[in-house]
């Protein structure tokens, strides 16, 4: 609830929290495996192991994973000479992946998904999320800072290409919120012919957890959402009372906390319905789901024919 000057139907930003999947060129290796493209991170390794294989080089490595059913990863160690090639069940961008940072160590992972990682947010690291998304005030585009689990920088994950939204034929948008390493809700919205704000609008959702979202009246659907407030990402019916507003989800920025459910004790604070539903801000469906340590937003994003290079790749 606010004063009547204060409701704005503006588009809003509200990916703050969401992790952003855009399908865009991975740089890698070159070599005789074709048809796979392999990106590369460095300083870690991956816990969940299959097997560990002598190979030869960090190519001969990778292309024993094409060869092993369900091998997604490999951890390839450095001036090993024996025992230097981990093949791997899961990647580092899965939800219940174990890494650890080790010397002399890189990951190379498979990317063959059309989706690719352009924004995450971690609740309590202070950086506005709006701010982040639209100018990229304190965010990071290193490869680590787009590891959900664990949390391996302080900063929020931006990547470049959402300066350069409109040059790219994007035909979806994610918006994901995670708790717990765990999908808590999101939203698929049809990205063709969007910019970096529009695509986030009732009109494009093409699915969603929240089984009630198409039917229900918003009063806010938009990222930049309710600024004076610092109420973003902000998917809201009408503002009725502190007691009785309901919405789908917010991420609230603390400059301006004025009911019960926007003051926390650490922002931004990821406030989102978890029944599958909207719900009553104030109500234990949402304060389960209140903003933590745990909680991560993300945006991914989906590229329209995606061509692949030929060649077995790593940055």
């Amino acid at each position: 609830m606010f004063p009547e000057n204060s409701r704005k139907d503006t588009i809003l930003l509200t990916f703050i929290f969401l992790i952003l999947l855009f399908a865009i060129h991975i740089v890698g290796v070159t070599g005789e495996v074709k048809s796979e493209k392999f990106k590369k991170l460095d300083g870690h390794r991956i816990i969940n192991i299959m097997k560990t294989v002598d190979c030869s080089d960090k190519l001969q490595c990778c292309s024993r994973c094409l060869e092993e059913a369900g091998c997604v990863s490999v951890n390839f160690r450095m001036n090993y000479p024996n025992l230097n090639c981990d093949l791997n069940w899961k990647t580092p961008l899965d939800e219940n992946v174990s890494l650890e940072k080790t010397d002399n160590t890189a990951v190379f992972y498979i990317i063959n998904s059309p989706w690719k990682l352009v924004f995450r947010v971690t609740a309590g690291r202070i950086t506005n999320p709006y701010t982040a998304w639209k100018n990229g005030t304190g965010t990071d585009n290193s490869d680590s800072c787009m590891l959900l689990y664990p949390p391996s920088c302080t900063s929020y994950y931006r990547h470049k290409l959402l300066d350069t939204w409109q040059n790219w034929s994007i035909t979806q948008v994610k918006f994901a919120v995670y708790t717990n390493k765990t999908l808590g809700a999101q939203i698929v919205f049809n990205g063709t012919g969007s910019d970096m704000v529009s695509w986030f609008s009732k009109d494009r959702v093409m699915e969603t957890s929240w089984t009630d979202l198409v039917s229900s009246y918003q009063h806010f659907f938009s990222l930049e959402g309710d600024s004076p407030w610092g109420r973003h990402f902000f998917i809201h019916g009408p503002y009725i009372s502190c007691p009785t507003d309901y919405g789908w989800i917010l991420i609230n920025s603390g400059i301006r906390p004025y009911c019960p459910f926007d003051i926390r004790g650490a922002y931004p604070a990821i406030i989102y319905a978890r029944s599958g539903m909207k719900s009553i801000y104030g109500s234990q469906d949402v304060i389960d789901g209140l903003a933590c340590s745990e909680d991560e937003l993300a945006t991914l994003v989906k590229k329209l024919n995606e061509t692949s290079s030929g060649d077995l790749t790593w940055s």
